[in-house]
């Protein structure tokens, strides 16, 4: 068996989860080595408990590894394991990211991004607030995550792929269990211009369960999170408290007081949490997490050096995204994001109809 498909077998096994394979892996660097150890062996080093150690003594069920790798296939999904270099780097920075994560579409350049949550029966104010401020950080060079839930979730994709940039879906199910499964469509949606992805392997069923497991990638995707309407019992709080552990920058929404919907957002901003309006507001406050992220990119190295070709460029007019990347003979994608940091830097400026010019030209 391959390497993928060692990933996989290792993830089916029963009762090992990500933070036991972490473990593991630390010893025998690889999944092929974990599986052909004798499991007396992996006894002896105090790791596993009795029930994960007679899990692993029944061996990789690989006609469950077939079946699966035949249904990824057949969604046009594949598997990505946590060695892979493409694995996104910033999951990797929570106590137990997925071993595996199963995808329809493509987490490639993912960053930056922030998860939008909320409740799945929002007001009027929430779904316009979900779907602009998506729809306005998209526009920014911002990624959106969330759950694909109803409610919040649903407006914050929406919003999302009014933007040039990309959204992602994380399922609480199997990658080829749509769940709400009037969210079908959405989802090729959002595969086509980001991903839909899940650590549950295909064929599994949701499960409330699996949710709280699901935050814990939403949180670990992003560098904020937004909270848009909850209770205080709810999943996006979860979600909230994932983000606190994880170090991320944790903002909300405020609300009508009376709102029951407002109580989950105005406790969080009692404890501490950012309040924001608008994607002015959440672009201030992840700035710096932009301007470090997109420094690291090696396409925006290259804008860096060329930045005051750029500026000159739109230097005495104010033009659109589409102008700036036929200037500079590159995609939407990445004219958005040179834009996006010399805008956060402070050295152009957003004027009307979402057309940019140098400051010096704005003074």
């Amino acid at each position: 068996m391959n390497n993928i498909e060692a990933w996989i077998a290792l993830d089916l096994i029963a009762h090992i989860g990500p933070k036991s394979v972490r473990k593991l892996i630390n010893i025998y660097k690889s999944p092929e080595k974990i599986l052909d150890t004798p499991v007396a062996r992996i006894k002896e080093l105090g790791l596993l408990n009795t029930t994960q150690l007679n899990s692993l003594s029944k061996g990789p069920d690989m006609v469950r590894v077939s079946d699966t790798i035949k249904s990824l296939k057949q969604n046009q999904a594949h598997a990505l394991a946590i060695s892979d270099t493409r694995y996104p780097a910033i999951l990797k920075e929570i106590d137990d990211p997925p071993s595996v994560l199963y995808i329809k579409g493509s987490l490639d350049d993912l960053q930056p991004a922030v998860s939008i949550v909320g409740t799945r029966s929002p007001s009027h104010y929430g779904r316009e607030i979900g779907y602009k401020m998506a729809a306005d950080l998209s526009m920014r060079g911002v990624n959106i995550v969330s759950g694909m839930a109803r409610g919040i979730d649903r407006h914050a994709h929406i919003g999302a792929l009014e933007g040039l940039s990309k959204t992602v879906a994380v399922l609480g199910s199997g990658i080829d269990v749509i769940y709400p499964p009037e969210h079908a469509d959405l989802a090729e949606n959002i595969a086509s211009k980001g991903a839909v992805i899940t650590e549950f392997a295909p064929g599994t069923k949701p499960d409330p369960t699996h949710f709280p497991r699901r935050n814990r990638i939403i949180s670990g995707l992003s560098t904020g999170v937004i909270v848009i309407e909850a209770s205080i019992k709810s999943g996006a709080m979860i979600t909230a408290r994932l983000a606190g552990e994880h170090g991320r920058l944790i903002m909300a929404v405020p609300g009508m007081t009376t709102n029951a919907r407002s109580q989950g957002p105005h406790h969080l901003i009692r404890q501490g949490a950012v309040l924001v309006r608008n994607a002015d507001d959440v672009m201030m406050e992840i700035a710096p997490q932009v301007i470090g992220i997109l420094k690291e990119n090696n396409t925006t190295k290259t804008a860096e050096n060329n930045k005051d070709d750029l500026i000159n460029h739109i230097s005495g007019e104010a033009l659109s995204i589409e102008e700036i990347a036929c200037i500079l003979d590159t995609d939407i994608a990445e004219a958005t994001r040179r834009v996006s940091m010399l805008e956060l830097k402070g050295e152009i400026v957003r004027v009307e109809g979402s057309r940019f010019t140098s400051r010096r030209c704005n003074v």
